[in-house]
């Protein structure tokens, strides 16, 4: 029996992939420090964290808005992981 995950963990699950690539990315790639890290990662988190709760939730009387598709919120969060790389390399 195949479950289909809602559009709201789908985000989730994007979101959480892209904050462990972007430790890893600072980490191995970029060699900032533990101390520098573990502090922003926290502000990372937080951020990162509400997109999986911002995310509209449908109701029955409401119709979907044009930006409320998993696609946008996914891309919206890549180009956020990969800005702040970009801000790191700087």
């Amino acid at each position: 029996m195949a479950t289909q995950l809602t559009n709201q963990t789908k985000v989730s699950i994007v979101a959480a992939v892209c904050l462990l690539g972007l430790v890893v990315t600072l980490k191995n790639i970029f060699q900032v420090s533990a101390e520098v890290l573990s502090r922003d990662v926290v502000l990372y988190i937080l951020i990162y964290s509400m997109f999986g709760i911002l995310y509209p939730s449908p109701s029955a009387e409401s119709k979907q808005a044009r930006f409320d598709k998993p696609l946008h919120w996914t891309l919206l969060i890549v180009f956020m992981t990969l800005a702040i790389i970009v801000l790191y390399a700087i």
